[in-house]
C-alpha cells in the first residue's frame, strides 16, 4: 500500500502529531508512507521534513507552499494544482488526515473533496472530530486534552490501532549524527565547567505567546548565581540577538538560537537538566528528548491542548476572562495574562524541579504533569 499522511503547521504542530505517526507506521508496518505538509517560503521556519527525516517514519517527503510568493501574489491556486497532478501521479491507496483539531467542517469537507480528486479513495481520521469549549461571558473555560491525544482518538474511531505506551511515542530516533554535530558546534565554545545545563526558550512568532524578556534575565540569572547552572538558549536566528543580550547578563552560556539544526537541537536539549521557555515548537522539542519543562503559557487557547507530553513538566497559566481570545498579539490588553505569571513565582518552579521535589499546584497559575 502506499499511504499518504497530511499533517500541516509548525515544528510544535509536528511534535505533538509524532504518537499519530508513530501509530500510523506500526500499523502499516509494511506500507510505503509518505509525508504531506505545508511549506512557507520567504520565512524561517522548520520544515517538518528537517525533524521527521531521520526518525524512519517516513519514505518520502512531500509539501505546498502556503501564503503568498513574490510580489505578495498568491501561490496556493498553481500549487494546489501541481500538488493534485503529484498526488494523482503517484496513486496512493488511502489518506491519515491529522490536520489540526480546531479544523472546520467546511475545511474538512474541502479537504476531502481535493484528496478524492486526487484519485485517493480511503480515509482515515477525517471524522470524531472533538467538539472544544467557547469561552462564555463570566465564565472560565475547562481544561481539554492534549492534541497530541485528540489525533489518536480520530485514527482510532477508524480502527488504527494504537497499542498502550505508543500514546506517548515521541521518539524522534536521534543518533551518532545528532550527537556530532552537537560536539562540532561545542567544540568552538569555552568551556562549561561541568555545570549543568538548563535550557532557555525566550522567544515565539506569536507575541501573544512571549513572557518578557527581562523577567526570563532574571529568573536564570538566580539560578546561576545560587544554582550554578549554565543556560543554554535555544530558538530560532531571530533569537540570536536576545539570547546574546541574555547571556551578556548572566555572565555565562551558550547561544544556540539559530546556531544548530532541529535534530542537533534536540541532542542538545537532551543534555538539560531543565527547560524553561514559552509555549513553541522548542518546548515540545525539549519534551520530546525528555527534559523537564517549566513552561510559560498565555492564556489564548484552550487549557491543556499545547501542554509539554510526559509527566515532571510544571505549567504556568493564567485564569483569566479573556482566555480563548486566539490573537496572534495582544494589542488591547498587552499580555496581561502572561503579566499576571510573575518571575518569582516561576523561580521557585524552577528551583523545585531542579531540586526533584512536588510541585504545588495551590496557585491557579500553576498547573503540573
Amino acid at each position: 500500500m502506499k499511504i499518504l499522511v497530511f499533517r500541516i503547521g509548525q515544528l510544535g504542530d509536528t511534535l505533538v502529531a509524532l504518537p499519530a505517526m508513530w501509530a500510523v507506521r506500526r500499523h502499516f508496518n509494511e506500507a510505503a508512507l509518505s509525508f504531506l505538509g505545508d511549506s512557507h517560503p520567504g520565512r524561517k521556519l522548520v520544515a517538518a521534513a528537517d525533524l521527521l527525516s531521520g526518525t524512519g517514519l517516513f519514505d518520502s517527503f512531500l509539501s505546498y507552499p502556503a501564503g503568498r510568493g513574490a510580489w505578495g501574489m498568491p501561490v496556493r491556486p498553481l500549487a494546489m494544482f501541481a500538488l493534485w497532478r503529484e498526488l494523482r501521479r503517484r496513486n496512493f491507496d488511502a489518506l491519515v488526515y491529522l490536520a489540526p483539531s480546531l479544523r472546520t467542517a467546511g475545511q474538512i469537507q474541502r479537504d476531502r473533496a481535493f484528496f478524492a480528486a486526487a484519485g485517493i479513495r480511503k480515509f482515515y481520521g477525517l471524522t470524531s472530530f472533538p467538539r472544544l469549549p467557547v469561552r462564555l461571558p463570566g465564565q472560565l473555560m475547562p481544561a481539554v486534552a492534549a492534541e497530541a491525544d485528540l489525533l489518536l482518538a480520530r485514527l482510532a474511531a477508524d480502527g488504527i490501532f494504537v497499542p498502550a505506551g505508543l500514546d506517548r511515542c515521541f521518539n524522534l530516533n536521534l543518533g551518532e549524527a545528532e550527537t556530532q554535530a552537537v560536539a562540532a558546534w561545542r567544540s568552538g565554545l569555552p568551556a562549561d565547567d561541568a555545570r549543568p545545563w538548563i535550557g532557555v526558550g525566550p522567544g515565539s512568532k506569536m507575541p501573544a505567546k512571549r513572557w518578557p524578556a527581562d523577567r526570563f534575565t532574571r529568573v536564570i540569572k538566580s539560578l546561576v548565581e545560587h544554582q550554578g547552572v549554565w543556560p543554554v538558549v535555544f530558538g530560532g536566528p531571530e533569537d540570536q540577538a536576545v539570547g546574546a543580550e541574555m547571556i551578556r547578563h548572566w555572565g555565562c552560556g551558550y547561544n544556540a538560537a539559530g546556531a544548530l539544526g532541529v535534530r542537533a537541537a534536540a541532542a542538545a536539549l537532551a543534555k538539560c537538566r531543565l527547560y524553561l521557555g514559552n509555549d513553541t515548537g522548542t518546548m515540545h522539542l525539549a519534551a520530546a528528548a525528555g527534559v523537564r519543562c517549566v513552561a510559560v503559557f498565555s492564556s489564548r487557547d484552550h487549557a491543556g491542548r499545547w501542554y509539554p507530553a510526559g509527566d515532571g513538566h510544571l505549567v504556568f497559566r493564567s485564569k483569566i476572562a479573556c482566555e480563548g481570545c486566539r490573537l496572534v498579539e495582544c494589542v488591547e490588553r498587552q499580555n496581561e495574562c502572561l503579566r499576571l505569571i510573575s518571575p518569582e513565582a516561576v523561580l521557585a518552579g524552577c528551583e523545585a524541579v531542579l531540586a526533584g521535589l512536588p510541585i504545588n499546584c495551590d496557585s491557579p497559575c500553576h498547573e503540573s504533569r
